[in-house]
């Protein structure tokens, strides 16, 4: 729902800028018409018509090509988490391509409603006359005589063009803020969804397995199978925990986590770290309070010093007090010591979980110390965390052809405001171009005027699509998770460097595709009558 309102919102401003220009650009045409008697209806349901005509049928190539194409794309890319899927079947959907088509021709329309109109209010005489240039104004930047007398000549008008064309300077900068908005949200959905494998299994839970012990076999047999696994000279350390799944809430508000409770709380650290995401602050089990993973607290709108309750089904609500909240991407957990176990449940923790953790440099032995372990009768099964996040990866890695749809389709549309509004400036200033090259300014000369300022809209619209795209991506991030997760709050560094390159490296293939436009500009534009 958040990726097509700003496509279609950018593709308003391309609209209305276009249709602008047309309607600019035909107002002798529209002056005369008016002063041979058309009405006011007659004359904008040309341009209306106009607009009608190419928005059908654009909306048409695109239904027909953007609902199989792109759905096929991203459904083959989620086959690796659906292996079962025989075929993928896409039909046509009337009411997707009603919307959108709606959606498309009211903007399309609107602007071209808006942009007859204000022509159509001036008399026929004015009209066939070409409108006068905007006239230059004083900046602000001029009263800072230390900075603004450094400049020479050509910066001083470039600076004073910006702020001179007022409706180009917004629309350029909304139009690549959107842009750049959307590209640093394509890249920063790769950064907080696919860090969470390696957040998670490298810097939280640092255990290298998990041992789930027989609740069937004696209490000889499971203490034999821990003993065996510790005993091993290729496990460096192991921890004795219970673990189960339990519902706790608060208020009406109620979900199922796994409730972790480790027989030695002091040593555990080395297995689970157990820290803030953004202070990076490292806790420690306390007897008189649980620790309670992000995700979890912020579901039951707790935080560290409120109340929650576990429910039991012999003794019913337990309360417990939350000591802390720490960071964690996968699953949800509640950390208590067996001490404050024994004190709310009153009967001691049974431990039917053992985490291992190999010794460093033989990693991968251990598949050899499960296999063995698990011909123990008291062991049941056993997981290692390489392989849940190797699945993890595995089903992430399907995200990229997303990344790269949503990445070229921003790319693209960024080329695309570009090329119109650059087109629509040189358009509008061919006069004063033209004068340029009279009074003997070389073509690569008026280029740089030109492009100076072109640079200059970029930068700024690439830095507001910054401060946007933050947004943007937190808003995403949190509407897109799923219940057992938490993706990463993080854009890396490198997905700035990454779409303001990409916005910059656009801006420059349009300058120079515009260049041979410059080059074509008649000196003699600038001794016209404009009679």
């Amino acid at each position: 729902k958040v990726f097509p309102v700003l496509f279609f919102l950018v593709a308003a401003l391309i609209s209305l800028t276009t249709m602008t220009r047309m309607v600019e650009e035909q107002r002798t045409q529209i002056g005369t018409l008016k002063a041979l008697g058309y009405e006011r209806r007659a004359i904008a349901g040309k341009y209306l018509g106009y607009a009608c005509v190419a928005t059908l049928t654009g909306s048409i190539a695109g239904v027909l090509f953007g609902e199989k194409v792109f759905p096929f794309v991203i459904i083959t890319a989620y086959g690796i988490m659906y292996e079962h899927i025989p075929n993928v079947v896409i039909p046509y959907n009337i009411q997707y391509a009603f919307m959108a088509s709606a959606a498309a021709l009211i903007c399309t329309l609107l602007a071209t409603f808006f942009s007859c109109s204000r022509e159509l209010r001036e008399q026929a005489a004015e009209l066939m006359r070409p409108p006068a240039p905007r006239q230059g104004k004083r900046i602000f930047l001029e009263r800072m005589g230390f900075f603004w007398n450094r400049l020479s000549f050509t910066w001083k008008a470039t600076l004073r063009n910006l702020i001179r064309y007022k409706k180009r300077f917004f629309m350029t900068i909304f139009g690549i803020g959107g842009c750049m908005a959307l590209l640093l949200v394509g890249f920063g959905l790769k950064d907080s969804i696919f860090d969470i494998g390696l957040l998670q299994y490298h810097e939280l839970q640092l255990y290298d397995g998990n041992l789930i012990l027989n609740e069937d076999a004696t209490e000889a047999e499971r203490t034999e199978a821990c003993e065996k696994l510790a005993a091993d000279a290729r496990v460096e350390r192991t921890s004795e925990t219970l673990l189960k799944q339990v519902t706790i809430g608060c208020g009406d508000t109620k979900g199922d986590v796994y409730l972790n409770v480790p027989k030695e709380a002091e040593p555990f650290f080395r297995f689970v770290v157990h820290r803030d995401r953004i202070t990076k602050e490292v806790y420690s089990l306390e007897e008189d309070g649980v620790i309670l993973t992000e995700k979890m607290a912020k579901k039951l709108g707790v935080a560290a010093g409120d109340s929650i309750y576990i429910q039991d089904e012999e003794k019913g609500e337990l309360e417990v007090v939350v000591s802390a909240v720490c960071e964690n991407y996968m699953q949800h957990y509640l950390y208590m010591t067996s001490s404050l176990y024994e004190k709310i449940y009153g009967k001691t923790p049974e431990y039917q979980s053992v985490y291992f953790m190999m010794e460093e440099g033989r990693e991968t032995e251990q598949e050899e110390v499960g296999e063995e372990i698990l011909r123990e009768k008291g062991a049941l099964s056993i997981s290692y965390t390489s392989d849940i996040e190797t699945q993890l990866n595995d089903m992430l890695v399907s995200l990229n052809i997303v990344m790269v749809v949503l990445v070229i389709s921003a790319g693209m549309l960024a080329f695309v405001v570009l090329y119109n509004l650059n087109n629509i400036n040189i358009t509008e200033r061919k006069r004063e171009l033209a004068t340029l090259k009279v009074l003997g300014f070389y073509p690569g000369e008026v280029a740089q005027y030109v492009y100076r300022e072109n640079m200059i809209l970029t930068v700024l619209g690439a830095l507001a699509g910054i401060l946007l795209g933050k947004f943007l991506h937190q808003f995403v991030i949190v509407t897109v998770e799923i219940d057992s997760a938490m993706f990463g709050r993080n854009i890396d560094f490198s997905s700035f460097v990454y779409g303001f390159l990409i916005t910059v490296a656009f801006s420059v293939f349009v300058n120079g595709v515009m260049y041979f436009k410059l080059k074509k500009i008649n000196m003699v534009e600038s001794l016209k009558s404009v009679e």
